[in-house]
């Protein structure tokens, strides 16, 4: 017997009727947003011609709510963002899991997101209209998410946290200082012992209230060796703040500015920055590494070998094995030398537009990994356990999720 036979014996039009008006119900709330959705979208070529510049963005004043970086040292040490009407709609709803506060005992992936600057589809805490917005449907082949952008402090929008924690899969925000202006912050940063505690806290406040699980550090700047005890006070105090502040957390240093000062990508793992890798709880290695480096950089961690992330980039700027379709060989690579990875800007598929489509060539470059690597998460990790396989939301997910309720 067929499935749609089985229904009309069990399902009556009046049962059809009674259910179609429970949804109507149901989405009646949603029409006005709806309706709003689509004037902003009718009304935008409007705004584009007009010759004004719009008014500076004012977190204190009710809009439409959105996820956005921190980016200055002094808004960051106010804590201004905790005043700012979009702050309660950026806290994630979704717990770790249990089971994945430890990290495996096994080399890892670590998935680095940088998109166009960040904050673009993503930006919309409450959902945005476009449905063909960036997605990753393969957490079951990572471990860790970062959130990346160029800004000061990168917080996740919580549309990432809540899918990635559903998987079992870490997030992590940006710390990132570079260029002249990462220099001047850095000389405030750094100042004194108390002022490394004073933005270490402040961070791991963030993380804690926004419901994420930590920071990657990228301290791509040069310092006076001077500042170096103070940099190590920093992430040494972020990580300790972190750990008693928020289970499961993690705090990972960028491979970038050394022990003497210099910014000095080393690509591998050695005395020139594994001081701040044993402070830490990893360190994402540069992606221009040699063939034989990650071998050496397991020799230098010794049992925390699996805490040495290999950065590889699938633009693939000078990285190993040339990235994009053959991002797999630099993974061949690393599986056999049994050290973690750590892939960087996978959205090259979505901006570069490759053939045929976004998701047939999202698959396919997915399916690469997998077959690298292999499965690394296992479903379901708890029960009760149900499934949305519609990626742009329906009717009927709005419907399964209310029955639920009862």
């Amino acid at each position: 017997m067929s499935i749609l036979s089985l229904l009309r014996a069990y399902i009556s039009r009046e049962t059809l009727k009674t259910l179609r008006r429970l949804l109507n119900l149901i989405l009646s709330p949603f029409h006005f947003f709806i309706t709003m959705a689509q004037a902003e979208a009718q009304a935008e070529p409007q705004i584009q011609v007009q010759s004004q510049d719009p008014p500076p963005f004012d977190p204190s004043k009710p809009s439409v709510p959105i996820s956005y970086p921190i980016k200055t040292l002094k808004d960051l040490k106010s804590r201004v963002y905790f005043d700012s009407f979009h702050y309660p709609f950026n806290k994630s709803s979704v717990l770790l899991p249990n089971d994945a506060f430890q990290l495996p005992n096994r080399r890892r992936i670590l998935v680095c997101h940088d998109m166009q600057g960040g904050y673009v589809d993503d930006k919309w805490a409450q959902g945005g209209t476009n449905a063909d917005a960036y997605a990753i449907w393969h957490w079951y082949l990572m471990d860790i998410f970062v959130y990346f952008s160029h800004n000061l402090v990168t917080l996740p929008p919580p549309c990432w946290t809540n899918t990635a924690h559903r998987h079992g899969v870490k997030v992590l925000g940006t710390f990132i200082l570079e260029w002249d202006e990462g220099r001047i912050i850095a000389n405030e940063l750094l100042s004194t012992k108390e002022s490394t505690h004073l933005y270490a806290e402040r961070l791991a406040e963030l993380a804690s209230k926004l419901g994420f699980d930590g920071w990657l550090l990228n301290m791509e700047v040069k310092l006076d060796v001077k500042q170096i005890p103070n940099m190590k006070e920093f992430i040494s105090h972020l990580t300790q703040t972190m750990h008693s502040s928020v289970q499961g957390s993690l705090v990972i240093w960028y491979d970038s500015v050394t022990v003497d000062g210099d910014l000095s990508w080393q690509d591998q793992l050695n005395e020139k920055n594994k001081p701040f890798f044993d402070l830490c709880d990893g360190i994402f290695v540069n992606y221009t590494w040699k063939e034989n480096y990650p071998k050496l950089s397991a020799t230098v961690a010794g049992d925390r070998r699996y805490d040495v992330y290999m950065g590889i980039d699938v633009f693939g700027r000078s990285t190993y094995g040339g990235g994009k379709w053959n991002t797999n060989v630099a993974l061949d690579l690393l599986r056999k030398d049994d050290v973690s990875a750590a892939i960087f800007a996978p959205g090259w598929i979505y901006e570069t537009k490759q053939p045929p489509d976004f998701e047939t060539a999202q698959n396919r470059w997915w399916s690469l990994v997998e077959k690298s690597w292999g499965i690394l998460q296992k479903y379901p990790k708890a029960l009760p356990f149900y499934a949305n396989f519609d990626q742009v939301g329906t009717m009927l997910n709005l419907f399964i999720s209310y029955m639920s309720l009862f």
